[in-house]
């Protein structure tokens, strides 16, 4: 694109102006995917994206990635298990690649140094786990997962290249984040249920009788999924959204759009509190330590004062889990958490808790290539540790870095944990430069809190977005010296 071509010092992009229909049109685009699941057949959806297909060729370069990050909270099941994002991607991926044969856009940057071969290596182990434990009989599987990680990692690094690459991102994610948030509020006022997993089995017996969640709502019980699958994840996506969209809000010099965007942050602190995720508040709170910690020289100096209580001991682990099951309490005892269809704090800690020493144990008995990608559920409950009380556990490790080395060995690890150094490395390389400052604030922020929420959360899909967003920042700035 036109924008992408330019050189970074080239511009005053101090207050950059994104042409409105280039975000909100793939935002639109992604909402309609989403929502032809409900109401539409399966050959009018092949259509619409047959149509999305045509159209995107016709507008921007950019435009496919764009839809490709409008549909991240679009998890509800089209079907088997197929998802909006997982037909979307392949669809992106052949339009991205068709351009560049044509030599109307970028090709996709996938051999950068380290990020592209750290993010290749996880992929590749990725899959060479899942074949070591099931065989050919484990595709796709939860091998789809991985276009989707891929396509989101790499055509971030290619169309964020400016700042004003990276300002049109977060345009779409504002709107993304709009769209998602008048959903969940409609959810949670007049109760529909999407088809995903969270509440796919409405209504049949369970173990000890009726369902669970059927029990919930019939007891006026709310927690809002959106269109993803689960609570946890549209905590997830917000934990990314509400700081994008506050950033445009802060930085917006026109009066007008900034009451749009307060708005919009309205309507998504609304429909995050209705997720009821207690794990997305530790995210939260880093997040916002970590930005105040850039402009307040106490808060460094509390910050320092912590880390030094962690790892001296003095501030043990289990100190730290009493505290956070205790301000848990605190805020459940207030009466906002009366509706909420959740666990006792003390439960959900404790299957957390439970699943992670698990989890633990599973690594070090698989510590080469895992159990397999996905696969964990059917082996970490073995491993539970003699104390283990909880009736029920997780179909996941709640923790991603214990996910990732139990399900794909050290290797994928290794670089699992190099992309995660590498983004804060970048996003700390930005910092030195005045124009990318705030940007690297941002992102310094949203990935350390992400790590904080995934302390005690599995995988999710806004982490292969932010990394390479911190990644990207750091190479406008590499550009730039």
């Amino acid at each position: 694109s036109q924008a992408s071509s330019q050189p970074l010092g080239g511009r005053d992009t101090r207050y950059m102006r994104p042409a409105f229909g280039t975000v909100a049109a793939p935002t639109l685009i992604g909402a309609a995917l989403g929502a032809s699941v409900l109401a539409l057949s399966t050959k009018a959806l092949a259509i619409l994206i047959a149509g999305t297909a045509f159209g995107t060729m016709a507008t921007s370069v950019a435009f496919p990635y764009y839809i490709l990050v409008a549909t991240i909270p679009v998890q509800v099941d089209l079907f088997s298990s197929i998802t909006v994002t997982k037909l979307i991607t392949p669809l992106t991926i052949g339009m991205v690649t068709f351009n560049a044969l044509i030599h109307r856009g970028p090709w996709p940057v996938i051999m950068r140094w380290p990020a592209g071969y750290l993010a290749g290596m996880f992929f590749l182990t990725s899959i060479v786990s899942l074949l070591l434990a099931e065989g050919l009989r484990g595709l796709p599987g939860e091998a789809a997962k991985i276009p989707v990680y891929g396509a989101l990692f790499y055509f971030t690094l290619t169309f964020n290249r400016t700042p004003e690459d990276f300002r049109r991102l977060l345009w779409v994610i504002a709107f993304t984040g709009l769209v998602e948030a008048l959903i969940t509020a409609a959810q949670v006022h007049y109760g529909f249920v999407m088809p995903g997993d969270w509440r796919k089995n409405l209504g049949q017996p369970g173990e000890g009788g009726v369902d669970g969640t059927l029990s919930a709502v019939l007891e006026g019980k709310i927690r809002a999924e959106g269109t993803t699958s689960h609570p946890i994840m549209l905590a997830s996506f917000f934990l990314m959204a509400i700081p994008c969209t506050a950033f445009l809000f802060l930085t917006e010099s026109r009066p007008s759009i900034q009451v749009l965007l307060g708005g919009i942050l309205a309507l998504m602190g609304y429909a995050w509190f209705y997720t009821f995720a207690r794990s997305s508040m530790i995210g939260f709170a880093l997040m916002t330590v970590v930005a105040l910690s850039f402009r307040s020289r106490a808060v460094r100096v509390l910050l320092l004062i912590g880390a030094v209580f962690v790892f001296t001991g003095f501030l043990s682990y289990q100190a730290i889990s009493e505290s956070f099951s205790t301000g848990v309490q605190a805020v459940e005892s207030g009466g906002l958490f009366g509706k909420a269809d959740v666990n006792e704090a003390s439960g959900s800690w404790q299957f957390r808790l439970e699943s992670i020493v698990g989890g633990w144990k599973l690594f070090v008995a698989n510590p080469w290539f895992g159990v397999g990608f996905g696969q964990s559920i059917w082996h970490y409950t073995k491993y539970l540790p003699a104390w283990a009380n909880h009736s029920s556990h997780p179909s996941t490790i709640h923790n991603v870095f214990l996910e990732v080395a139990s399900e794909l060995g050290m290797f994928a690890l290794a670089a699992f944990l190099g992309m995660w150094s590498w983004a804060l490395i970048s996003a700390k390389r930005a910092l030195r430069h005045p124009e990318l400052r705030s940007y690297a604030i941002l992102m310094c922020s949203i990935i350390l809190g992400q790590m904080a929420f995934l302390m005690i959360t599995p995988m999710v899909r806004e982490i292969w977005l932010t990394l390479p967003m911190a990644i990207a920042i750091g190479h406008m700035a590499r550009s730039e010296a």
